[in-house]
């Protein structure tokens, strides 16, 4: 029986690598050999504890067709296809029944409107959702191999999947879920053109809270959408010089050289009252409540970055921070192909931008244990597995 690698999640802060056996391919999926995994935060915090059963992480993937099911091109929702074994590939993570009632109401593919999901690479009751499991994530069940942090993936019918120029490096392609939520960001700040409440355009100053990968590419797309300035906040002095060399933003703050209060009368400073749009990309609470007293009057603030600090409590002044700003706030948690796709786009330009500069880590399946403790390591920006 052939076997191949996978990077096994067993405990809290324990990961085995295990030989498993290649599975047998359906006639409605395919198999690919993993080329690119992305070390995402959520695998950061998903070692913090216990997984229900063992299993694969790792949600970023990209790989190459090495066999395929007769009627995987009817199955699948391919972008750019039809697909062919050799091909490459980058996957949007999330399957979601298409019959069910979010899925009917806000179109197929949209991740959180609906219980009945799946994730590559997340446990289903590691995804805060109700209902049942449609697919399981162990590792000891057929087809075993369906997390990033592997030699092979196996991929599902109704997964979306991008095919890959012959010119795009695997690498640039396996950024494409982080890209895909920092242009959902960046939708979500956008309005009907003219209202009053468009705080989005080529006349915004943007406040992007967050150097991580997410916040620089945030700040990237913000950067190419036209915006006329763009201010980062973070910690980390390699983060925010990456954020200069790869987004290209217009000014810095280090949280490290000035309180909270200095921050914001600082953003007030530089924006002339305040910032047109903060989007918070980082795992904070706190810089929600920070965000909401950068904004001007009339302005929006996106939250995308406390998606897994559930049970976390500010206390913030509706009248202060909302109504007499007649602030605009948004919580990003639904996804969907149409902003992975556009994200895809971008990827295209790799040509032109430093994508790559944002990986300062490299490991194989063997290694995946080690990037993951070096997460909140002073030069670390983001982890790439290459098997």
């Amino acid at each position: 029986m052939e076997t191949g690698k996978a990077a096994v999640w067993l405990a809290k802060h324990s990961i085995e690598t295990r030989s498993i056996p290649i599975p047998d391919v359906q006639e409605d999926g395919l198999l690919i050999r993993t080329e690119a995994s992305g070390v995402c935060g959520t695998d950061g915090h998903l070692i913090e504890g216990d997984p229900p059963y063992p299993a694969i992480m790792c949600h970023e993937i990209c790989g190459k067709i090495v066999e395929m099911g007769s009627r995987a091109n009817e199955t699948l929702n391919v972008y750019g296809g039809p697909l062919k074994v050799g091909d490459r590939i980058a996957l949007y993570p999330w399957i979601m029944n298409p019959r069910s009632e979010g899925c009917l109401k806000y179109g197929p593919g949209t991740c959180t409107v609906t219980n009945d999901s799946f994730v590559y690479g997340i446990p289903f009751p590691k995804l805060g959702l109700e209902g049942d499991e449609i697919i399981s994530s162990r590792v000891d069940e057929a087809p075993y191999f369906k997390g990033g942090f592997a030699e092979y993936v196996y991929v599902f019918p109704d997964t979306y999947v991008w095919k890959l120029p012959d010119d795009m490096p695997s690498e640039v392609a396996g950024l494409l879920d982080p890209l895909a939520v920092a242009v959902r960001s960046v939708e979500l700040a956008q309005t009907a053109p003219g209202v009053h409440e468009e705080a989005f355009n080529t006349s915004s100053q943007v406040v992007v809270v967050g150097a991580g990968p997410v916040g620089v590419l945030t700040a990237l797309v913000c950067r190419m959408m036209g915006v006329e300035k763009v201010i980062m906040i973070g910690a980390r002095k390699t983060r925010l010089r990456l954020s200069k060399e790869v987004a290209e933003v217009d000014e810095i703050i280090d949280i490290h050289e000035m309180d909270s209060t200095d921050r914001i009368q600082r953003v007030k400073d530089i924006t002339s009252g305040g910032a047109d749009v903060v989007i918070q990309c980082a795992n904070v609470t706190s810089a929600f409540v920070e965000g909401l007293e950068m904004i001007r009057r009339l302005g929006t603030l996106v939250e995308t970055g406390n998606m897994v600090n559930q049970g976390s409590e500010v206390m913030i002044d509706p009248a202060k921070h909302i109504c007499l700003k007649h602030a605009r706030i948004l919580g990003m948690s639904a996804n969907h192909p149409g902003a992975f796709d556009k994200a895809f786009h971008i990827l295209k330009r790799h040509q032109k931008i430093p994508f790559t500069k944002l990986f300062t880590h490299h490991c194989g399946v063997e290694g995946v244990l080690d990037t993951l403790g070096h997460m909140r390591d002073q030069d670390y920006m983001k982890g790439l597995m290459t098997p």
